[in-house]
């Protein structure tokens, strides 16, 4: 596959590059690796946004249909009627240094608005006023379609975030490209320094070869029994590196397995058989199947319900808006629908 990016910096990796000015040369020396799980399935929901034809799952269609109410919330916010243009799954280059393909521009005169649609359950952990990746997007647009006077962007998330706006004038706009530049021209050094941190390495592709995140391992060495004698400070030290080692660990895991698989040796490691799993997709079909041993109500105790998927056959015969939908069915089954909550969760602080 042709990478339109030709190794050039992303726009989509600007908050990293801003993390580790070394990232970028780094990255440089590593082949792409195939796209995940994860990837394959923001692709297809990402298809589907931008008006391709595509069978999605009924899990990608809920994503897809909270995508589409939250762009509907954009437009009724911002009330700019019907666009005088819309742009979809464009890349833009600034002087072919760096680029982004940008999910969704709309145009009304002199404003525009940019959307990058994202489907994982990972939010960016920031505001969209807060976020490099549509700063840069923002910039990107300004260069290649001078006449815009003012950008309204967001990113939307509707399994990770709570949805938000940012605004950019033009003195803004002047702003953040001069911005923009300076992370550009940092990463683009030969010797820009790294700097391991989860933000820099979650999505580097580099980061089992960083002799700088490596080296973070070292720091970790502590004996179990020592943890309760570590100070706040040295917990919340410990667990910023973790997160760094974490990735690092992942990426190992991940690079021995392809290897494993291509036929290559390494040592005290092995391929073995994946499990197998087991389950009946056609639900419907156990009644007839089974009414001579087991009856319904027998049948239905061992069957687990999907309340997402309830939710969106409720709204679709209801005719309803998802939000409306939940709501209603919430209403029908309260007798019955248990609602229970997680044990509390630590989480990195922004």
């Amino acid at each position: 596959m042709i990478d339109e990016r030709e190794d050039k910096m992303s726009g989509s990796a600007m908050a990293s590059y801003a993390a580790c000015q070394g990232k970028y040369q780094l990255e440089r020396t590593c082949p792409r690796s195939e796209s995940g799980p994860a990837a394959i399935t923001g692709n297809r929901i990402h298809k589907y946004l931008a008006g391709e034809t595509i069978e999605l799952t009924d899990e990608e269609q809920h994503i897809a249909e909270g995508c589409l109410m939250e762009y509907g919330e954009i437009l009724a916010t911002l009330r700019l009627g019907t666009p005088d243009t819309t742009i979809i799954e464009t890349r833009y280059w600034y002087n072919d240094v760096w680029s982004g393909q940008i999910d969704l521009i709309q145009i009304w005169g002199t404003t525009a608005l940019i959307i990058d649609w994202k489907s994982g359950r990972t939010g960016t952990g920031n505001t969209a006023a807060e976020n490099l990746q549509l700063r840069a997007y923002s910039v990107l647009v300004k260069k290649n379609i001078p006449e815009i006077k003012e950008i309204y962007c967001a990113i939307i998330q509707p399994m990770a975030a709570l949805l938000s706006i940012a605004h950019y004038d033009e003195s803004d706009l002047d702003a953040a490209d001069k911005e923009i530049a300076q992370i550009i021209d940092n990463s683009r050094k030969p010797d820009a320094p790294r700097t391991p941190s989860p933000d820099a390495c979650k999505y580097c592709r580099a980061k089992a070869i960083c002799p700088e995140a490596a080296a973070v391992t070292h720091d970790l060495i502590v004996a179990p029994s020592a943890v309760p004698a570590l100070s706040n400070e040295a917990i919340g030290d410990f667990l910023e590196k973790a997160d760094v080692v974490e990735g690092f660990i992942e990426a190992l895991r991940e690079e021995g397995k392809k290897r494993l698989l291509e036929g290559q040796e390494i040592a005290g490691r092995k391929i073995q058989a994946g499990r197998t799993s087991r389950s009946i997709e056609a639900v419907e079909d156990l009644v007839p199947l089974l009414k001579d041993t087991l009856d319904t109500e027998e049948i239905l105790k061992c069957c687990k319900v999907s309340v997402p998927q309830l939710e969106k056959a409720f709204a679709s015969n209801a005719g309803l808006k998802p939000k409306e939908a939940k709501a209603a069915l919430e209403a029908k089954l309260e007798s019955i629908l248990v609602s229970k909550t997680g044990a509390p969760m630590m989480v990195r602080a922004k």
